[in-house]
């Protein structure tokens, strides 16, 4: 995550600890108070519900900057990897082609032709003879 980005990050953190109880941690309901009020998201207790038990990774009711941090990043990366995804996908049919992954492979080195049909095997989880976005997220993460 690059520098500028993380300090977004961690000043929303802290914003949001600063609408309740600024104890370093952020509850569900300064969790709430800060995507509804705050950036004015239209979203349901559930959806509020669900966000926060995506982030709290040990359960214990409270979001730390860690925690937060770190889902933070793994939303970049799925990000980029989508986008990874959608570049290559030059048919934009959602699948990765052979044609298509052996193109992006050739921009970023030399791979032969036993290599490309190798990776395309390994990232092709149902045999379909195509890589969806799914299988791509699984062999790149």
């Amino acid at each position: 995550m690059a520098a500028e980005q993380r300090k977004m990050y961690e000043d929303f953190f802290d914003k949001t600890d600063a609408m309740g109880q600024k104890d370093g941690s952020v509850s569900i309901m300064e969790l709430k108070k800060m995507v509804v009020e705050g950036l004015g998201q239209k979203k349901t207790d559930r959806e509020i519900a669900e966000m926060f038990r995506d982030i709290d990774k040990n359960g214990d009711g409270q979001i730390t900057k860690e925690e937060f941090l770190s889902e933070m990043m793994k939303t970049e990366r799925k990000t980029a990897v989508k986008e990874a995804f959608q570049k290559i996908d030059k048919s934009g049919d959602g699948k990765l082609q052979k044609a298509e992954v052996a193109a992006a492979m050739r921009d970023i080195g030399h791979f032969t032709e036993e290599e490309i049909d190798k990776m395309i095997k390994k990232a092709d989880k149902n045999n379909d003879g195509v890589i969806d976005l799914e299988e791509f997220e699984k062999e790149v993460y």
